[in-house]
């Protein structure tokens, strides 16, 4: 796994830049600053392994019920060791504000090297709070800073609930945060790192105007590379074409010098409440892919990366329960789709894509109903496939537990390249398990792809977090 380095050089071009206002043009990275891949695995602490953070947002702190907790684990050369994760809330030093009662502090959405220190850091946002909890070698800490809320206008945007992501949109080596925002009108926002330690204040911003300048009222943001050219793409979304009222969307890719318009967003645009994405090249034709989940549609959405941003030669498309070769029966309130994640389980070079569907009822409605599972669709030289498709439930061979009312397994998952040998491991949460304590699966993965024997279990207790949980497993980020 790469370092994410930044040389001294890149450092000092962007605290020269000043904090806001000023020509994209002057932001232009030097010729030596490597620019950052999008998308890639999160290091809080510089070890070249991928690590997780996990989300329990009614978490009990001392004795402030539903405040909040996060729990980060760390990879290590035999794999993650969430045995020694850190526990942080808002009582925990340095970290912005204080435990409030059903203040549900949540939720782990991105990682990234917002700072240019070489270590990743973890955003914790929820609506138009944002907290970021700064990586070093010791890992997430509890050192933090709350990322201003800005006052509607160009040099301090609002950021809006309904989409944000990380990554390095400009290029220069240190990641950028991105955001649906208002900035005078509504639009998108990225916050040029390096951010400020101590102020949250970004080294300089950009703001696009979607209604003005591509005719689009956006709900939602997704930040990846589908260019392929190592700096991350914004796809606007989830919103419709001024005048109309019909659907639409747009890739601006990413440059040096600002946001390029590039092709329209050929994937899905309505609105949810919960819209998870995941990025990665399931063709291996070396562009990123984009997937979305629409729980509330049973529906996941594989939109294939090109040149200009949205392939020209594979068209996007859409899988349900009901598609040919999926496993299951759809049915209504499934939620097929609560969780995406993208990565190789089977060794054969594409990215696998592992979808949620945290309200699956099983065989038995009385005493499964809304007990969760999982799907895995591989990856193939064509994109996404459905032969070889495999699904699993807490009843599922070697997995621990039982499938329950209620559980939620497949709220969340995660892909986490574990260990030296390279191996992944599929984590996934189910928060309503044990009455919405909450807990996590681990399940590996070989030349035959996810397996159910051997898996294991942990729970928020069991990571040293307060023993009565708090929907343990709902978010996580790796």
């Amino acid at each position: 796994m790469r370092r994410r380095a930044l040389t001294a050089a890149a450092v000092c071009a962007a605290a020269l830049a000043g904090t806001t206002g000023l020509a994209p043009a002057a932001l232009a990275a030097p010729a030596e600053a490597p620019a950052r891949p999008a998308g890639d695995k999160a290091d809080f602490n510089g070890d070249g392994y991928q690590d997780l953070a996990i989300g329990a947002h009614t978490a009990t702190v001392g004795d402030v019920k539903r405040a909040g907790v996060v729990t980060v684990a760390y990879g290590s050369a035999t794999g993650l060791r969430y045995e020694t994760a850190n526990v942080l809330s808002q009582a925990s030093p340095g970290v912005p504000g204080e435990p409030v009662a059903d203040g549900k502090w949540r939720q782990v959405s991105a990682a990234g090297d917002l700072d240019g220190d070489g270590y990743d850091d973890l955003v914790v946002n929820w609506l138009e709070k944002t907290t970021v909890l700064w990586g070093s070698k010791d890992g997430i800490t509890g050192e933090g800073t709350a990322l201003p809320a800005g006052n509607y206008n160009a040099e301090s945007p609002k950021l809006l609930g309904g989409g944000m992501g990380v990554g390095d949109v400009n290029g220069d080596g240190v990641d950028d945060y991105v955001s649906r925002s208002h900035h005078g009108s509504y639009g998108v926002s990225v916050l040029l790192g390096p951010l400020n330690r101590t102020t949250g204040k970004p080294a300089a911003v950009w703001n696009r105007d979607t209604g003005e300048d591509d005719n689009l009222v956006i709900g939602t943001v997704y930040v990846g590379d589908l260019t392929g050219d190592g700096k991350a793409d914004v796809v606007a979304s989830g919103g419709v074409v001024l005048g109309s009222g019909t659907p639409g969307g747009v890739v601006l890719k990413g440059s040096a010098d600002g946001l390029v318009k590039g092709s329209e967003f050929t994937g899905p645009y309505h609105r949810e409440d919960h819209m998870p994405s995941a990025f990665g090249d399931l063709n291996k034709d070396g562009y990123q892919d984009l997937v979305t989940g629409y729980p509330d549609q049973n529906k996941v959405y594989v939109t294939y990366g090109g040149a200009d941003g949205v392939s020209t030669t594979v068209p996007s498309r859409a899988y349900t329960q009901a598609s040919a070769g999926v496993p299951g029966v759809e049915e209504a309130g499934d939620k097929f789709g609560s969780a995406v994640a993208v990565g190789d389980t089977d060794r054969d070079g594409y990215a696998d894509l592992v979808v949620g569907a945290s309200y699956e009822t099983g065989s038995d409605a009385a005493t499964t109903a809304r007990s969760g599972a999982i799907t895995v669709l591989r990856g193939s030289a064509d994109g996404v496939t459905t032969t070889g498709a495999k699904s699993f439930t807490q009843n599922a061979a070697g997995v621990p537990s039982t499938s329950e009312n209620d559980d939620h397994f497949g709220a969340s998952a995660a892909l986490v390249d574990a260990g030296a040998d390279g191996a992944t491991e599929l984590y996934v949460g189910g928060n309503g398990e044990d009455g919405y304590k909450g807990r996590v699966w681990k399940l590996a993965t070989g030349t035959a792809g996810v397996t159910g024997e051997g898996a294991t279990s942990f729970h928020l207790g069991g990571v040293g977090g307060p023993a009565g949980g708090g929907n343990y497993g709902y978010r996580m980020v790796g």
